[in-house]
């Protein structure tokens, strides 16, 4: 368990698997923490790669500052991320992300390519269409807001969150929804994008569009009879994909 300040973000991470190994940055999603993920970077870990588990900026332990939602909130926590590899003195990683942690992803490939060696995405598009923004409007059911969510955010107003986070949505779709996939060309390491035929935040054939458009050789896997959490809901056809990828990556 360790910290460091990247861009006067002062973000925590752990690490899991053997100090030599290839690393690997897996990053969680919308009001999670790193260790949600932590069946996923055990299993990474036992694969044979240093697996860096990070709290995206503002959530759990990556305090201060506390968590907030700019229309730029995408932009921001990848540009830190990407700073966090370049802290620990990373010139190459893996970049693995779930969800927000997904589009995170696919923002590194296209805006530092250079360090990447692969990217992996589920849950991720990389562009909010117009159709999306009604629907997250209008019928996104609320997530119920937990004691556990509470105790992973201490001192954290996360009642807020969901109305915060729709409210940045709603400014990025009246902005054209554009998050990174004009500029999937640039992502030119090989990705693996993985998406639930169910999924009702990331339609199958917009994930399709952003790997049609990387610049590198894309895999892309759709999951049928899965929603958003494939990690969740198909965790052995998950891990198999992934490490799959990796290995002939």
């Amino acid at each position: 368990m360790s910290s460091t300040v990247v861009y006067e973000h002062n973000i925590y991470y752990e690490t899991l698997g053997k100090a030599d190994r290839p690393s690997l940055l897996l990053m969680h999603g919308w009001m999670e923490v790193g260790r949600d993920l932590a069946a996923v970077g055990n299993a990474l870990a036992g694969a044979g790669y240093r697996v860096i588990l990070p709290d995206l900026p503002g959530y759990g332990r990556s305090v201060p500052p506390q968590r907030t939602y700019p229309p730029d909130f995408y932009q921001r926590d990848a540009a830190i991320m990407a700073g966090l590899l370049d802290q620990l003195g990373l010139t190459s990683a893996h970049v693995m992300g779930f969800s927000d942690g997904g589009e995170v992803a696919l923002l590194i490939g296209v805006t530092r390519p250079d360090l990447c060696r692969t990217v992996i995405a589920w849950g991720a598009t990389g562009w909010y269409s117009p159709a999306l923004g009604a629907w997250v409007r209008d019928q996104m059911p609320l997530q119920v807001i937990t004691p556990s969510h509470r105790a992973r955010h201490p001192g954290q107003p996360v009642e807020r969150w969901q109305a915060e986070w729709k409210r940045a949505f709603g400014e990025i779709v009246a902005h054209g929804g554009d998050l990174s996939r004009s500029r999937a060309a640039a992502l030119r390491a090989p990705l693996l994008l993985m998406v639930g035929d169910q999924d009702a935040l990331n339609p199958v054939e917009e994930a399709r569009q952003f790997g049609e458009q990387s610049g590198g050789q894309t895999t892309f896997q759709v999951f049928p009879q899965t929603g958003h959490a494939i990690h969740h809901e198909r965790p052995d056809a998950f891990i198999a994909a992934v490490t799959t990828f990796l290995k002939q990556s």
